[in-house]
């Protein structure tokens, strides 16, 4: 396991719960020292991961030693479970296929200051060139290489299967469609009959703790560094074909099947509507995120002739995170996003709330919402020591594993790919409730008439949702 933060202390003993493995096989490979919390944390039986016998190595991986720190703890037919911050996801990939090694993610990472500072053109910080330098380099792995799957964490990961089950739903509400898709191709043209145009990545953490966040410290429900990161990225969606014109600053990108947008601001400065079932109307952050490229490429339906996009649906992550990461988010852009020097992340201080998240599927026929309403109250029973975030991570990480282990020659893997029935089946049992939902919502309900605002005739275009 690389790298021990929060998701990998709370996905030890739950992949001990599911995976029949002798403890003395698994070493934690971690950059910066915490075996103190290591020595503390039950994991088994009321054991810690030493008595237990895991191994644990403080050690950085760099991009000189990478190689030759992957060649010192992983042998053919090992796993690496990659849950990092600065090293970079392709190349660790890719030395994984060529080392018969199987490997996860929860997110495509670079080497520290690669493609991060305004140096680098807007294009050059996306995930799209990210996934595409991905795709790419698993295009010369043997098609039965060691199983790799890319970006399977709560989201990304859980909402493209999320996604799947919503379709499906609506499908059956109206009576779309008669046989059961299979292919990538199936389930585009699916999507498109039942007149999706948007999918949102609808999230609001509701997580509030009786310790209040302070000046100049950055407080999260999860990894904080990863945060900031992504919401100083140019902000990033897939792009419908149903939309009449690009924002104001967008940029498209020139190669592979440019099915994503970009912004020149940062994904934490761009707004956007979106609606949960049980907190309404939310304005969410925009920020750059896996799902928006893989989601909106996979639902693309493709002309059979000259392979022009004929549907398309608009993808982007809408994120509200709890109240006192947004005042951090706001603190942020004050300190014109130069990081706190303080962080921290909620844990055993948290007194209430949820993390509803899921995904809002809009068309002409309505809006669906589906996804996971997750208590700290439910995570507690479920985990030590750990919040509803970092638990719906945690969940998806797991079903990503279990097919894993049972499917150990898949070569490359998106969460897309995966069968998400399967995927589900593992994760629901740490998810709270499972809430499948019709919605009248729209982004132009709701809205006070003390000012007027112009909208497109067209209720579903992104101007609609974006918040100026």
């Amino acid at each position: 396991m690389l790298g021990y933060g929060s998701v990998g202390k709370c996905a030890l003993p739950i992949l001990l719960r599911h995976i029949d493995i002798d403890p003395k096989n698994i070493t934690i490979l971690e950059a910066d020292d915490k075996q103190f919390f290591f020595e503390q944390y039950e994991l088994m039986n009321k054991r810690t991961g030493s008595e237990l016998g895991i191994g644990y190595v403080v050690e950085q991986v760099t991009k000189a030693n990478h190689k030759e720190v992957f060649s010192k703890y992983l042998e053919v037919g090992d796993y690496l479970i990659d849950l990092s911050v600065d090293i970079d996801g392709v190349e660790a990939a890719d030395w994984c296929a060529k080392n018969d090694v199987m490997y996860i993610n929860t997110s495509i990472e670079n080497w520290p200051n690669e493609y991060q500072d305004e140096h680098f053109a807007y294009a050059q910080r996306t995930l799209y060139l990210s996934h595409e330098r991905m795709r790419q380099t698993a295009s010369n792995w043997k098609k039965d290489s060691a199983t790799c799957i890319v970006t399977h964490g709560a989201n990304p990961g859980l909402v493209s299967h999320f996604t799947k089950a919503a379709i499906l739903d609506i499908a059956d509400c109206f009576d779309i469609g008669d046989t059961y898709p299979v292919t990538k191709e199936d389930w585009a043209k699916l999507l498109q009959a039942t007149g999706t145009k948007v999918i949102h990545i609808s999230e609001r953490d509701t997580q509030v703790s009786d310790d209040p966040k302070q000046q100049d410290e950055f407080v999260n429900t999860w990894s904080i560094e990863g945060f900031w990161a992504e919401g100083i990225a140019p902000a990033e969606l897939g792009w419908g074909t149903h939309e009449r014109k690009l924002p104001e600053g967008a940029g498209v990108h020139e190669s592979g099947p440019r099915n994503t947008i970009y912004l020149d601001r940062p994904g934490a400065a761009t707004l956007v509507r979106s609606w949960v079932p049980l907190g309404g109307d939310i304005i969410g952050f925009c920020i750059q995120h896996s799902e928006a490229i893989t989601i909106s490429d996979f639902f693309t339906v493709l002309d059979p002739y000259d392979g022009t996009p004929l549907y398309r649906p608009t993808v982007h992550y809408a994120y509200h995170p709890c109240d006192a990461a947004v005042v951090s988010m706001h603190e942020l852009r004050m300190r014109n996003w130069e990081l706190q020097p303080r962080q921290r992340i909620m844990n055993n201080e948290i007194t209430s709330g949820i993390d509803e998240l899921g995904v809002l599927l809009l068309g002409p026929k309505g809006g669906w919402w589906y996804g996971s309403q997750l208590s700290i109250e439910e995570t507690r029973e479920l985990v030590d020591d750990q919040n509803a975030t970092t638990l719906q991570v945690v969940a998806s990480l797991l079903g990503a594993i279990v097919w894993t282990i049972n499917n150990p020659r898949m070569g490359y893997n998106e969460p897309e790919d995966l069968p998400h029935e399967e995927i589900l089946a593992t994760a629901k049992p740490y998810l709270g409730p499972i809430t499948s939902v019709q919605t009248d919502w729209t982004p132009l309900k709701n809205r006070s008439p003390l000012y007027s605002e112009k909208a497109e005739s067209d209720v579903f275009q992104f101007d609609n949702f974006l918040v100026k």
